[in-house]
């Protein structure tokens, strides 16, 4: 009882006071500041490495972006109702495997917006952000088709032998994705993806004279990577009978929806989670022939973001939703201005 009660009292002391005063203070100036975690020195992934000759210079081209960014928007540059925390970030670590469909070095650049309230505080957990992703073939679209379990290189699953076999196969069947519906190509360069309820836009920003960036998979594509996958794990009864029902799925279906392009979502497959009918939102891959790859792998060849597709009221906060509003007044003209090309 006693614990009880003190965990009652801790929680009520955690809630703001009443008194506090939480209104925005949309006209107080504020600053904009700039940090970066972006490496200055060679970095190891799993399969190669980068120069610190290109760590340096992508750094500097992600400085020089984020400076681009605070010249041309008074909204970043001259703040009024909140400091502004520009913040450019690595996405690779010594942890990834570089995919085939990579070539450009991927990072993102976050605009923090830090709200002053009249209480003299600033929201500074969790506070409104608006991402431009650059690079990532991660970017602009639903999610990756196949998000496996935590997979243990112990032999508990598979011969150890086989890792690079893994591997390879997961890389595959992970580089598979699922993409909104194209809205609108306001301008060479630029498409926009929305998402089904209206509410939400992803903007692509991509070298026209390039070929496509993204390149439709077939039900038999899926299928095979699948079998590729799952093959390699035979050490348990469980991985035996997902294998076991993967094939019965692949043998139910028709040679014509083999061939189909796939789309997420099946009404009875447990394994095999696509269809070659038409229904749901249709699977792609990233096309490495997109990269150019005279340029260095520090050239900005990507950019994606997202905005609401409509103006909204104030957040929950009761604050104006800032990410939002920057979202808005970001022109595809000026963002296609940041892929490079020879």
């Amino acid at each position: 009882m006693a614990k009880l009660v003190l965990l009652m009292l801790a929680l009520a002391c955690s809630v703001p006071a009443s008194g506090q005063d939480r209104r925005c203070l949309v006209e107080k100036p504020g600053r904009w500041m700039y940090d970066t975690n972006l490496p200055a020195g060679p970095v190891r992934l799993r399969n190669t490495t980068v120069s610190q000759a290109d760590s340096l210079a992508f750094k500097d081209r992600m400085a020089q972006m984020a400076t681009w960014f605070r010249q041309r928007y008074p909204m970043l540059g001259q703040p009024k109702g909140y400091d502004l925390l520009a913040t450019t970030r690595y996405v690779w670590d010594d942890s990834t495997a570089k995919s085939d469909a990579e070539y450009g070095i991927p990072a993102a650049i976050d605009f923090t917006f830090l709200v002053f309230f009249a209480d003299g505080t600033q929201w500074t957990v969790e506070p409104p952000q608006f991402e431009v992703g650059v690079n990532g073939i991660a970017g602009g679209h639903e999610g990756w088709y196949f998000a496996p379990e935590s997979v243990v290189n112990d032999g508990s699953r598979y011969d150890r032998t086989q890792s690079a076999a893994v591997d390879t196969a997961l890389a595959r069947l992970r580089g598979y994705f699922a993409a909104f519906p194209l809205k609108q190509q306001p301008l060479p360069g630029v498409h926009v993806y929305e998402t089904s309820d209206g509410g939400y836009w992803h903007v692509v920003i991509f070298n026209p004279d390039r070929p496509p960036f993204w390149l439709p998979v077939t039900v038999r594509d899926v299928a095979d990577a699948s079998v590729a996958y799952y093959a390699l794990f035979l050490k348990t009864e469980l991985d035996r009978l997902l294998l076991q029902e993967l094939k019965k799925e692949i043998a139910s279906l028709s040679p014509q929806e083999l061939a189909a392009p796939a789309h997420m979502g099946h009404d009875s497959h447990f394994v095999l989670k696509v269809n070659g009918q038409g229904q749901g939102l249709p699977l792609m891959r990233f096309n490495p022939a997109y990269w150019d790859t005279t340029l260095p792998t520090t050239a900005v060849q990507f950019i994606t973001y997202g905005r609401a597709g409509a103006p909204e009221a104030a957040s929950q906060s009761g604050c104006p939703d800032y990410p939002a509003e920057f979202g808005r007044i970001l022109t595809w003209k000026d963002a296609a201005t940041l892929i490079q090309r020879r």
